[in-house]
């Protein structure tokens, strides 16, 4: 009857029945479901914001269905110069308004490194929504940044709902990163590497299945719900023979030299 009661008052203030919390402290099939969870919907989420980016970059540049603006050479000139001027006004304003009271949003990696997991979902929507509208107008901002943003905030607001541990709620967060950029290359294991070094900031075994179920389950809904905004067109560059091996070793060094000079 207690176990009833406090199952019913979680649900009224809003978070999970007392057993989904349980299962989820208690059992490690439970944490890898929650991670496989929010793989899924990181995958959505890159899906989503993929989708709407492609049809503003339509709808401001009069580009044809599926014409990615990337490669496109016959952009009206009053077309080139007005979408982003007006897309940032337009962003620059919205940004103003919502952060002129607010602090700045916290990303994944703050987020695990100095608050448990803990992100605003709504700095986070709104995060997204200012990379999709900058990048829609034109502008030079790629959407791994918004698509982290966006999964991360999702998988923290999960997290205090169910009222995760502090370990659980970093780990929910760094599966919700992993998993977003897993989906937005079609690449699981780069997910996970980004999840367990940038994310997490170390490896370790009790991590590493909820972390690969996560990136799995986002590559997967992507892959199966929108095949096609994950190809990439490549020109062919011709045959690489033995004498283009010096070239390529120069210029990794010259690569590595100005790295480590900076």
């Amino acid at each position: 009857m207690i176990t009833v009661k406090a199952s019913e008052a979680a649900v009224g203030t809003g978070d999970a029945p007392q057993g989904w919390r349980v299962l989820l402290r208690s059992s490690e099939i439970g944490v890898v479901f929650l991670a496989s969870v929010i793989g899924v919907f990181a995958g959505l989420i890159v899906l989503a914001m993929s989708f709407t980016t492609q049809l503003l970059h339509e709808l401001v540049f009069g580009l044809s269905q599926g014409q990615r603006l990337s490669i496109t050479t016959n952009i009206p000139p009053w077309r080139a110069l007005v979408g982003p001027v007006l897309g940032g006004l337009a962003i620059g304003f919205a940004s103003w308004l919502f952060f002129r009271r607010r602090k700045q949003p916290v990303d994944p990696i703050e987020a695990n490194a100095l608050h448990g997991g803990r992100m605003s979902l709504r700095d986070s929507v709104f995060v997204a929504l200012q990379t999709i509208g900058s990048s829609g107008a034109g502008a030079s901002v790629g959407l791994e940044a918004g698509y982290t943003q966006a999964a991360s905030g999702l998988a923290s607001h999960i997290g205090r709902r169910l009222r995760l541990r502090r370990a659980d709620m970093r780990l929910m967060v760094g599966c919700a990163a992993g998993g977003a950029i897993g989906a937005a290359f079609d690449a699981p294991l780069t997910g996970a590497f980004y999840a367990f070094e940038l994310i997490l900031g170390s490896y370790s075994i009790a991590a590493f299945v909820p972390v690969m179920a996560a990136t799995f389950m986002a590559t997967v809904t992507h892959s199966l719900l929108a095949p096609s905004l994950l190809a990439v067109e490549v020109p062919p560059i011709g045959p690489i023979v033995v004498s283009d091996l010096p070239l390529v070793v120069m210029l990794g060094a010259a690569c590595t030299a100005w790295s480590a000079s900076s």
